[in-house]
Parts: structure tokens; C-alpha cells; sequence
């Protein structure tokens, strides 16, 4: 199971790295970074008005973009 689990993050590591072009690499950064931020001003937009109830799937959305930005870059550059 480990080799396994391995070898896939090797293969997602050399199509990162080796198959995505370096525009490639930065249209995917971007478009990842400005939707995460376009989640958390939602979120934050919603959480200063007062009476209203907090929704928290932008929240969760925009944590999970940021970590897949972590993820992508990680692999880039590790």
C-alpha cells in the first residue's frame, strides 16, 4: 500500500513538474489564488453583517483551494 500511494505521488509530482509548461504552472496558480481569495472576501463579506447567519462553505471552499495552491506549489518546487 505505501509503495503504492508512492509511486502515485511520484507520478503526480513528474506531470507537475514535467508535463505542465511554466504558463501552465502559473495560469493554474492564479486562477487557484483568485478564486480562494474571491471565497474568503465572500465569506468575510457575509461575517460583517450583523443578523445574518454565517455560511460556512465559503470558508471550507476557499481553504481547500489555498491547500491545493500549497499542494501544487509544493510539488513544483520540492
Amino acid at each position: 500500500m505505501n509503495s503504492m500511494l508512492l509511486s502515485f505521488g511520484g507520478k503526480i509530482k513528474d506531470w507537475v513538474t514535467i508535463t505542465w509548461s511554466q504558463t501552465t504552472y502559473i495560469i493554474v496558480v492564479c486562477v487557484l489564488g483568485v478564486c480562494g481569495l474571491l471565497l474568503l472576501s465572500s465569506y468575510l463579506k457575509t461575517n460583517f453583517n450583523k443578523g445574518k447567519k454565517v455560511k460556512w462553505g465559503p470558508l471550507v471552499l476557499a481553504l481547500i483551494l489555498f491547500g491545493l495552491l500549497a499542494a501544487v506549489t509544493a510539488l513544483r518546487y520540492a
